[in-house]
């Protein structure tokens, strides 16, 4: 299950989370098999047709309002017709029983799927204005614009996982009193990773501008900030990468650059950003202009592959060259 980033007693009716995957007994085994066909889109067998006996239409008829436990969450209806193959909606990341379904539709040929990090994904419902009848509610609304611009807006990523040596889990552990703990880290590199963006901009006038980036640190830049022996801790990588940020990561190379303002499931090819073996680390940033109360988005990153046939992976990229960040 993939891990949540933040807790619902915070996060209210608005539920965002950094990946969602939560409620695994509100979707049955015949959706997520129907999900993996090729004509079918959305863990929903039919277009309008809801998962959740808890869910209804909002008064509007735009949204699919939707009680998860004592929340409420709002997902804007579009129509199947709309949706991308291979691209997980809210739907899906809040209640998709198969997981790993989308490694598998959005594979590239001659690749195989291995794990690999997923810092990028994020998910949250909308809160429309509409939905504000107390008080408390709009309370609510505004914690819940603050958090959302502060951990849905800018998304960042590392490419290349770095496990220490006693847990052989990402650093991304929540144990504070393991996070001064000097450990010897390794790093584990991937080859391609594809990443689905969900923005909705068939239903929205309007949609918040995507532009995300790839930085490459050299090993040199990353012995500025971290021992030549790899042994560091999380609070070590937690001072990097706020020192990067706020130096917009000047120390580092741009590799690739895209803007996004369409749904689509896009492609970073790490064997070929740091195909010289220049980089100790490549890092992502996936950055908003602006993340609306009333904005719905899902960005999953689960999907992170090995070259295991170079031609056919060579020969696959050109046929889709357009999908790839570059």
């Amino acid at each position: 299950m993939k891990k949540l980033l933040l807790t619902m007693t915070l996060l209210g009716t608005v539920f965002t989370v950094s990946a969602c995957s939560g409620n695994k007994d509100v979707v049955s085994d015949e959706s997520s098999e129907l999900l993996a066909k090729p004509e079918v889109t959305q863990a929903a067998t039919k277009e309008g047709e809801s998962f959740n006996d808890n869910s209804e239409t909002d008064e509007t008829g735009k949204y699919e309002k939707i009680q998860y436990g004592i929340y409420e969450l709002y997902f804007p209806i579009i129509k199947e017709s709309d949706k991308i193959r291979g691209v997980e909606y809210l739907y899906d990341a809040y209640f998709a029983e198969n997981v790993n379904v989308h490694k598998s539709i959005n594979r590239p040929e001659g690749t195989s799927s291995v794990e690999g990090n997923t810092q990028l994904s994020c998910c949250a419902a909308a809160f429309p204005e509409f939905a504000v009848d107390s008080e408390e509610k709009q309370i609510t609304r505004d914690e819940m614009a603050e958090s959302k611009n502060e951990l849905i807006k800018t998304r960042v990523a590392s490419a290349y996982r770095e496990s220490d040596e006693e847990t052989n889990i990402s650093y991304e552990r929540d144990e504070e009193a393991d996070r001064n703990k000097k450990m010897k880290h390794e790093f584990k590199h991937v080859d391609v990773q594809a990443v689905s963006f969900a923005l909705y901009e068939s239903f929205y006038e309007t949609i918040p501008n995507l532009t995300v980036n790839v930085y490459g640190m050299s090993y040199s830049t990353w012995n500025k900030y971290m021992p030549e022996d790899d042994v560091y801790s999380i609070n070590d990588t937690k001072a990097m990468m706020t020192a990067l940020a706020e130096n917009n990561y000047s120390d580092c190379d741009k590799l690739a650059s895209r803007k996004i303002d369409k749904s689509g499931v896009y492609y970073m090819d790490y064997s070929e950003y740091n195909k010289d073996n220049r980089y100790k680390q490549l890092f992502i940033v996936a950055e908003f202009d602006e993340m609306p109360i009333d904005y719905a988005v899902a960005i999953n990153d689960d999907m992170n592959y090995n070259i295991s046939n170079s031609q056919d992976y060579a020969k696959w990229k050109e046929d889709n060259k357009d999908k790839f960040i570059e």
